[in-house]
């Protein structure tokens, strides 16, 4: 099923090699920067409206048009893990790995690692809670 908010995603670097999305993954009106690294997204996660996903970086030790063209190749890869859910208008700067079932907020800035069923939130964004799943 396909909703309403659903528009294919933005993607800066290719739609090929350094993006791999499941099928089953919903994405909002995402942008997607993968120049700089490979951005992963894992079944059955969900990302809202606005959501940012940025694997791109430039050399900052390059001044003026230099600093524009030298776009690193590699390293800033963004893993999502199965289930995953990223509410509107949040960002993810890699390098980073969500976890399995995390959820991050709305708006939130994501700078490291989220570990498996966390809920993280704000700018930066932290843990705030963890998720007590059903099935133990």
């Amino acid at each position: 099923m396909r909703f309403a908010y659903e528009r294919q995603p933005y993607i800066v670097g290719g739609n090929g090699p350094r993006s791999r999305i499941d099928p089953t993954a919903t994405i909002g009106n995402a942008h997607i920067n993968a120049t700089s690294g490979i951005v992963t997204i894992g079944r059955y996660s969900m990302l809202g409206p606005g959501v940012s996903l940025v694997a791109g970086t430039h050399d900052m030790s390059k001044r003026g048009v230099e600093r524009k063209r030298a776009i690193l190749d590699e390293g800033h890869d963004i893993t999502i893990g199965n289930g995953v859910f990223i509410g509107s208008n949040a960002t993810v700067i890699g390098p980073c790995r969500i976890g399995d079932d995390a959820v991050i907020a709305a708006g939130s800035v994501v700078t490291k690692d989220v570990p498996a069923g966390a809920v993280v939130a704000g700018v930066p964004a932290r843990i705030v809670r963890r998720i007590d799943f059903a099935d133990g």
